[in-house]
């Protein structure tokens, strides 16, 4: 009897560790699924290269201050947020349904208490470094010269009182160097990426009035050091996301003969594409695996911001190098040809930030 009962209990404590495994294994896949993949339309992207030094920047808001600077080792500009500074973007309308926000963080070594806080909410508020908003949903990347409470911390109140103090992850914050943050919102769904990695999945925790404001604050509390709080950020794209972008690809070049993406981007009067820019050139060498005899034209368009004739060799640099990147992802360059028209085909309206985004484009036509 009790040689029968130490078996059956070898055997359940057998299946647990099993089932533990499991669930380890199952919990490690869920980090690494649903990867980051920006918006198929920009509707908002800023570097502030049109902003001069020591400015407060065109398109944006604050309740407070914040300077346009140049950063040593770092090629373009940055906007410093000062301490207890909410500084958010001048939406014209509240963001879509389904959107991905972009940018880059740095938070300097040079002050003691570090708190480089943005969120969305109905109002662009001040983030507390300890309690969750009621009407926004909050992220913080916090450390101290002391390695006191430091981690990522978020939360919102909006849905539940419970949630009255933000949540807490363990997170090394790097210091001197870019952060990559970005943030994909799904109806209700919330996710945060930190570096490509994620980090926070909310399911359901996003408001649609959150959609009214994204902003940017130097969290402060009673600490006088706290007040020496600031950090930068730059490279701002906001992006309207399809819920089947896949299929819409290869629908808008099978179908219609013509499909078009301000998605695919280059660093600042250049033809070098962005990491970021992979995924959705990806799907266009999908679309053309798909049908292998299909030939296509790449066609590079740009906004008017600069001199019409360099505009016209850099969409036309552009699309060549669009032309690499296919080939490089396994299809035949006799399939491929390219062209630039510069800026003397738009889509909208090259007076408003918004229109020259959409201008800003590479077009596939099937020939």
């Amino acid at each position: 009897m009790l040689k029968n009962t130490f078996i059956i209990c070898c055997v359940f404590i057998s299946q647990c560790i099993l089932a533990q495994k499991a669930s380890s294994l199952e919990e490690k896949s869920n980090d690494t699924e649903t990867p980051f993949e920006r918006g198929n339309s920009i509707i908002f992207q800023d570097n502030f290269d049109k902003d001069a030094i020591g400015d407060f920047p065109a398109k944006w808001n604050t309740n407070k201050s914040g300077t346009v600077k140049k950063l040593k080792g770092f090629d373009n500009k940055f906007l410093n947020i000062a301490d207890g500074s909410v500084v958010n973007i001048e939406l014209t309308k509240a963001l879509p349904i389904n959107f991905t926000a972009e940018f880059d963080v740095i938070i300097p070594d040079d002050v003691p208490v570090r708190m480089a806080s943005f969120g969305f909410g109905a109002k662009p508020n001040a983030i507390s470094w300890l309690l969750s908003p009621k009407d926004g949903i909050a992220f913080s990347l916090q450390s101290n010269s002391k390695a006191y409470s430091e981690g990522l911390k978020f939360g919102t109140q909006k849905f539940s009182s419970k949630d009255f103090s933000l949540k807490k992850l363990d997170y090394k914050t790097p210091l001197n160097k870019i952060i990559k943050i970005a943030f994909s919102i799904n109806n209700k769904r919330i996710r945060l990426y930190i570096d490509g990695v994620k980090m926070v999945d909310m399911p359901t925790s996003f408001d649609a009035s959150f959609r009214k404001n994204i902003y940017f604050n130097a969290s402060t509390h009673g600490a006088a050091e706290s007040k020496l709080n600031h950090f930068y950020i730059s490279n701002i794209i906001i992006a309207e996301s399809m819920q089947d972008k896949r299929s819409q690809v290869l629908k808008d070049l099978i179908e219609k003969g013509t499909a078009s993406t301000n998605a695919i981007q280059f660093a600042n009067n250049s033809d070098n594409i962005t990491d970021e820019s992979n995924a959705i050139i990806q799907e266009f060498a999908t679309a053309l695996k798909a049908y292998p005899t299909m030939q296509i034209k790449i066609i590079g368009h740009t906004d008017t911001n600069g001199n019409a004739d360099k505009n016209i060799l850099l969409s036309k640099k552009r699309a060549i190098a669009v032309k690499a990147k296919l080939i490089s992802m396994g299809i035949e360059a006799s399939r491929l040809l390219t062209d630039g028209k510069g800026a003397t085909e738009p889509i909208e309206s090259n007076e408003t930030e918004t229109g020259k985004a959409a201008n800003r484009r590479v077009q596939f036509i099937k020939l």
